[in-house]
Parts: C-alpha cells; structure tokens; sequence
C-alpha cells in the first residue's frame, strides 16, 4: 500500500477525533470476566462537583462514598452505561462500554521474559528455549511466569520477503518462529515478538507501518500470543499514535488466532486514555526502566515509576494494564541498555529489588524478567523474591486492580489495593537513606473501616500478626517495600 494513501487516510481518521480532555478522570472502555467481582474507580480532576452513574448492568452499583463502581455481573456480553458529572449545572457525560467475558486478550497481567535488557540483538531460536527450559527448571513457571517473549532485531537484516511478509533472521531462527512457539506452547507457555507502529524498528529492523494486516496474519500463522509495538521513528502527535495503534488493532482483531496488543509508546502520550479503544490490553507509563532506584533524565528507575503510577491507578483494570516495563530483578547490573543513564553504577541493592518486585505486584503491572540465560545471574534470594506466592497473588488478582496512592512523603509511600475476594493489601515504601517507622491509619484507607478489627499477614514472610484495628506501626528499612494483606 502506499504511504501517501496511507497518510490520508490517518488525517481523515484524524479530523474525526476529539479530544480527550475531560474533568471525568475514568476509563471509557473497560472488561471484567463473568460472575467476577468488577471495580471501576471515577476520579474528578477539579475535585469538586457531582458524580451520578445511569444504565448500569444488572449485578453493578454506583459507591458514592468511594466513587466507584462495582458488583458481579455473571452473563457474557457487552454492557453500556453513562457517568455524569454536574458542576454548578454544567453537566460531562462519559459513555462506558463494558466487556464481559471469559476470553479476555489479557484477564491478568503477563508474567515473562523480554530479551532485550540483556540479550539485544542476540535473540535466537536457542535462548528462547533456553529461557522456556529455565523457567521450569528453576520452578518459574510453577510459581506463574508462562510467557517467552522476543524484544527487537528478531528480524531478518536483509528486510521483508518480496510479497511483503515479515522474516526471521535464517541464521539466529534456522527452523523459523513458527517452530519456536510450538517449543514455548508445548511448555505450556505463551511466546511473543515484537514490531514497530512505523517504518523502523527502535534499532533499525523493518517496523510494521503500512504492513499491519500482513504482520498480522503471519503472526498468527506463527501462532504469536503476544505482540509489543514500539513507537520510534514515528511521529509524535497523540493523535497519530491512536490512528496507528487503532490500525494494527484492528488487524490483531481480523487475525486468525487472537492476539494481544501490548502498546510500548513510553506514556508519553497517555496511552491509559485511549489504550483499549485501539485495542491494546496493555501500554508502557515510562522510558526504559533501567537497572537503578533513580536515573538521570531520559531514564526511569523505581522512582521514576512511583512517580507516574501513583496518578493513574484510576485507569488501569482487567485486560487494560498499565506497564511499568521490565524488572531488573536478577540482573545485578548485568545487563547492556539497562546499564544507561543509571546515577553511579548500575546495580540494585536486594531490599531495592524487592521493593520493585513489590510495587509491581501491587499495581497490576505486567512484569517481565530481563536476565541473561546464558549467564544465569539468578541467585537463590533473586528467586526466592519472584517466586513469592503471596505477592505475586496480588499482581495476578482476577480484578485487576491496580494499587492506589494513599499518602506520600520525602520519607514514605504507602499505597492500598483492593482484592476480589474483598482482602486489601496495603504497602509502604522507605524512600530514604535510613530505617524509619511508618503507621498505616485505617481512617485514610478507603477500603477499610477503622472501627473493625483485621486479621494482617505480612507478605514477605508468610507470618500471620496479630489483628488491627484503626491502623498499626511498622520499622521499614532503606529503600524496602512492606506489604501486608488485611482480611475481615
């Protein structure tokens, strides 16, 4: 097809578009699984005025005092409803579609590896199943970690075949991809690659601008579960990067095998407004996460992610997760792109990577290892951290949701998250040079009533405390992450 077309038809599709500018801070487009408790959290970005919800689906109520929706709906199929907002008589109205199914793209976050950290340009045929063969030898896979992932220059460098069809680099994939996902699916995992919404890829391979139906039934062909889409060398308007992503959306839908849309923009254009009306299930917040707590600017660290995710936890839920890239865990400043723009040397400390383990988990966020599986810097700590039932059960919480800020200071972050089951796991992170005591007030927590008594389990430990009531104290070392699950 070619590009001028192309163009025309992106500012047709553009001049229809209007802008998502609302004083409603809410997901439009939104998914929940049958008979599964479903939250959907209203924001008002002015704080004042009222919130009233119309339509709504047998088995969902309005929370006023908490401003959200919830309930079960237990029958399949796609529900519509209306939230308004009145202030002073000025009235915003904001249409929500609801999706509920049992065949959701992305039900729960993905639990993986992506090469590109450590591997880069040396993806293969052999390292994927090496990593396949890692997970379960090391008991990953057992613990939740099921889907192989390819980062970018899987490509072939000589460039697509004459009738346009995407290739695989002969030398590194000499069986071609279709035999490397039926080796990852017959571990019982997922596998995926990875394209651009332009002409090149982020390190120079054909992207997939102009050739989205294509790439898309030969990913299919290839049986691909999972498809990350970059965004360099693209243009930067908002606008352009929904008409793009909405392409390859609506290609992925066309396609013979269902395929998830993970959109990796960087945030830059708050793909958490417009991610699912494009047909993503999952979109990166930030730059590149690299190997550090904090990062010099163009990075993002695990400061850096704190600082975007604490505002947008309205927006995330089933199937439409917000990305916080991938974990450092057990890299130990091994890795090559990870290794840029750290402050010092890259390298975490230990209470540092469980602290991003952590608030991962209590986001919701899709998490991905970037380990080297020809190195293997995995410790015994290093796995014992990512085989944490107890959090990783937050992370892969069939309701999605991801956790929202309470309070914040120089000192201490502390977010709460609310559970299917009607559990709450509530966090504090130090964020300082020293250990200090941080109080959990029940009073401030939403989903908590200060008047009743909980039992508490510490997440990392497995120990069951005493039960609490109006809140508790706790000592919480340099940069480490508590977390506790509370249970009526």
């Amino acid at each position: 097809m070619k590009k001028s077309f192309i163009l025309g038809i992106e500012l047709l599709l553009l001049g229809g578009l209007t802008s998502l500018a609302s004083n409603l801070r809410c997901a439009k487009t939104v998914f929940s699984q049958p008979n599964v408790r479903f939250m959907q959290k209203v924001r008002i970005s002015d704080g004042q005025g009222v919130v009233t919800v119309k339509g709504l689906p047998s088995g969902l109520k309005w929370n006023a005092k908490r401003q959200i929706v919830e309930g079960k709906v237990k029958k399949e199929g796609v529900y519509s409803y209306t939230i308004s907002y009145n202030h002073n008589g000025k009235i915003e109205d904001a249409q929500v579609k609801l999706t509920v199914s049992s065949q959701l793209q992305l039900p729960v976050p993905f639990m993986g590896w992506l090469s590109w950290n450590s591997v880069e340009g040396d993806i293969s045929e052999s390292i994927v199943k090496q990593v396949a063969d890692m997970f379960h030898a090391n008991g990953l896979y057992d613990a939740g970690w099921n889907a192989v992932m390819m980062d970018d220059l899987w490509q072939a460098r000589t460039g697509r075949a004459v009738d346009g069809k995407p290739l695989p680099d002969p030398k590194r994939f000499p069986n071609g991809l279709r035999s490397v996902a039926d080796y990852v699916h017959s571990k019982g995992m997922k596998f995926g690659l990875y394209t651009d919404a332009a002409d090149k890829t982020c390190a120079g391979a054909f992207g997939s601008y102009g050739y989205e139906k294509i790439d898309a039934d030969q990913y299919a062909e290839w049986n691909v579960d999972v498809v990350k889409c970059d965004y360099c060398n693209a243009p930067s308007e908002q606008d352009t990067a929904i008409v793009r992503y909405g392409r390859m959306g609506d290609a992925f839908k066309q396609a013979k095998r269902p395929m998830t849309l993970y959109i990796c923009e960087w945030g830059v254009r708050e793909p958490w407004q417009w991610g699912a009306e494009a047909g993503g299930s999952c979109w990166r917040i930030s730059a590149d996460v690299r190997d550090g707590w904090t990062c010099e600017p163009g990075g993002a660290g695990v400061m850096q992610c704190i600082d975007i995710m604490k505002n947008i936890s309205e927006y995330s839920g089933v199937n439409r997760f917000n990305d916080s890239d991938m974990l450092c865990v057990g890299l130990h400043g091994t890795g090559h792109s990870s290794n840029d723009l750290c402050f010092g040397h890259p390298g975490m400390t230990q209470d540092e990577y469980r602290t991003q383990f952590a608030l991962w988990c209590m986001w919701s966020s899709p998490m991905a290892l970037s380990f080297d599986p020809r190195t293997n810097t995995l410790t015994d700590d290093d796995l014992a951290i990512l085989k944490n039932r107890r959090l990783i059960a937050l992370n892969q919480d069939r309701m999605g949701q991801q956790a929202d800020l309470i309070s914040e200071s120089d000192q201490m972050v502390v977010f709460a998250k609310d559970l299917e089951n009607g559990d709450v796991a509530i966090s504090v992170t130090n964020l300082s040079d020293k250990t200090s005591e941080a109080t959990f007030d029940f009073a401030k927590i939403p989903a908590l009533d200060a008047r009743k008594s909980y039992k508490c389990q510490d997440l990392w430990t497995g120990e069951h405390l005493n039960p609490v009531k109006g809140g508790f104290t706790v000592s919480v070392r340099s940069h480490t992450t508590m977390v506790y699950r509370l249970s009526k």
